[in-house]
């Protein structure tokens, strides 16, 4: 069995590879959507840290409840793109057609993943939903620390180290890198990146064994069927 974990960096995607033979996790850098999906075309399940399935003229579900859990952490789940407006290139553009449709703009931040959810959401099917699924890492870290929200930022220290230990005691047997060496592995994604990707391991091989749960419950579909919603 594989499971794969995937986190958007610069560059395109880092995956982390989960072999149930080995110990070791394996990373690479995709730069596509498609060619991680073909790389990876025998996993049992790829979690991937990007919004799957829009909705328009409201929030995702997903997202207000993964904010709520999260408390001190929520600002790190951005807001997905309204269906209409996830192809267009252009931020003041963007930002104009939102605020003509839904009555407010958008933030930089936000639309700075713009591209890559149109990426994804454009070679997501129904049936490919049963094997790629959408995670976030800080729903799962929170899942894997008792459902308690971490305590530090991730891209600090103190913030690595604490998700670090969490990894080493879930993925026992498995060598999880430390800073250093998770940030030469697999340039230019940042150490962060490396254990976002890791976490997102942890929750497709709990997919798989049937053991993940997800926010909502009983998740909407968005008009392509495709089910919103957020994977631990």
């Amino acid at each position: 069995m594989v499971v794969v974990g995937v986190n958007g960096c610069p560059g395109g995607w880092l995956a982390a590879a989960l072999h149930s033979s080995l110990r070791d996790l394996s990373y690479r850098v995709h730069s596509s959507f498609s060619d991680l999906l073909i790389h990876y075309s025998d996993a049992s399940c790829i979690a991937i840290d990007i919004p799957i399935g829009l909705a328009e003229n409201a929030p995702k579900l997903c997202d207000i409840e993964a904010r709520r859990v999260l408390g001190v952490r929520r600002s790190s789940v951005f807001p997905a793109p309204d269906a209409r407006l996830v192809e267009t290139k252009d931020y003041m553009e963007a930002s104009a057609q939102s605020r003509s449709l839904l009555a407010k703009g958008i933030s930089r931040q936000a639309f700075a993943i713009y591209a890559k959810v149109a990426e994804v959401n454009r070679g997501m099917t129904r049936d490919l939903q049963d094997r790629v699924i959408e995670v976030h890492p800080e729903v799962s870290f929170w899942a894997m620390n008792g459902e308690r929200p971490m305590l530090n930022h991730k891209s600090k220290l103190e913030g690595f180290d604490e998700r670090h230990v969490l990894l080493s005691a879930h993925l026992p047997g498995v060598r999880i890198p430390d800073r250093k060496e998770a940030r030469m592995l697999a340039r230019p994604a940042s150490p962060d990146d490396v254990l976002d990707a890791t976490v997102a391991t942890w929750t497709a091989r709990r997919f798989v064994e049937g053991r993940s749960e997800r926010l909502p419950p009983e998740p909407l579909t968005d008009g392509r069927g495709l089910r919103m919603e957020i994977n631990y």
